[in-house]
């Protein structure tokens, strides 16, 4: 059973990118034309191949895509024309949260680099024996700022994300939201946050510190670093081959290997069980609505039980997963 231990992206640095890649870049139309995916469409060569479903509702004509994302990819990253059409044909696009308009909100930046700061006491007393072997680590690597010393653990371990994705050969300005929400916002695209910046922030404050220590301690060193590189460039290559075993095996993380199991469970239901239970409500109303949306999250919170997907089937959805024949190979047999 493979683990993993996810540090929040550090959305306060993080970068616009200057344009969009794609396998399909024609113009958006006025209005969303319907479009009746192919369950199993062709393989394009040089495409991404994302988690990707489909759910509708009989009752009511309506058509939700959704779709696992990545917070990180590579520069050549390009995404398949189904997906490109199944954008094109919703009325709206629905993240966890607006980050290409949270980077150009500095009154909402500040207010939630207020809920990360430390009521009390310092970094320094947060850590105690650990905190100079931290400190001369992040100086060492630039990611050390004076202020920092009154944030949470969780907000340091945030500030390291970049060093790791950089290491993976990963770029927040190719994730999945960067990619769509700067195209969405290029087009004039509707866009429901289903979160929001705000909401994740005041999420971070409540993380039991254990955990925070936990996670913060796994960005210490290089061989942290590395190791985690190594996680991520994992993880992406997963993402982008749909690989259901994968993400099926994937867990966050070990009972027997953290310093509280009891705080880690309180943090999987907090960055999980209840979250997952926001996603899928959002996706439900939708349906019930009559939308034709197209819904992208964090791919775990499609595979971490009860996971969005499990949620809405259990209120009677029938979700159908949109997945190209991979082409057969010499090394690989059809089966």
């Amino acid at each position: 059973m493979r683990h993993i231990k996810r540090t929040i992206a550090a959305l306060l640095t993080a970068a616009l990118i200057s344009g969009c890649t794609g396998c399909a870049g024609s113009p958006a139309p006025s209005e969303p034309e319907p479009y009746t995916p192919d369950l199993t469409p062709a393989y394009e060569e040089g495409c991404v191949t994302p988690p990707f479903w489909v759910v509708r509702d009989e009752d009511t004509g309506a058509q939700m895509f959704l779709m696992g994302s990545m917070h990180a990819g590579t520069e050549d990253v390009k995404y398949p024309e189904y997906i490109i059409k199944a954008y094109r044909s919703s009325s709206y696009i629905a993240p966890e949260m607006d980050t290409v308009a949270f980077r150009g909100d500095m009154s909402l930046q500040r207010k939630c680099a207020g809920y990360v700061k430390l009521k009390d006491g310092s970094t320094a007393d947060c850590m105690g024996a650990d905190y100079d072997r931290t400190l001369e680590f992040f100086k060492q690597k630039g990611l050390y700022s004076s202020g920092m010393d009154k944030m949470i653990p969780y907000y340091w371990a945030s500030a390291a994300s970049g060093l790791i994705t950089q290491t993976a050969g990963l770029d927040s300005k190719f994730g999945s939201e960067s990619i769509l929400l700067k195209l969405a916002h290029g087009e004039g695209k509707t866009i429901r946050e289903i979160e929001g910046g705000e909401a994740q922030y005041k999420l971070m404050k409540d993380i039991p510190m254990s955990v925070q220590l936990d996670l913060l301690k796994q960005c210490v060193g290089d061989e942290n670093i590395t190791a985690q590189a190594e996680s991520s460039k994992e993880l992406y290559e997963a993402w982008s081959s749909f690989d259901i075993e994968y993400f099926s095996r994937l867990t966050v993380y070990d009972e027997g290997a953290v310093t509280a199991s009891a705080d880690w469970q309180c943090y999987y239901d907090m960055m999980y069980t209840r979250r997952q239970e926001i996603m899928a409500d959002f996706i439900s109303d939708g349906l019930k609505a009559g939308d034709h949306g197209f819904v992208f999250v964090g791919t775990m919170h499609f595979y971490a039980e009860p996971s969005v997907l499990t949620l809405l089937e259990e209120e009677g959805y029938v979700i159908e997963e949109i997945r190209p024949q991979q082409p057969v190979t010499e090394e690989q047999p059809a089966a």
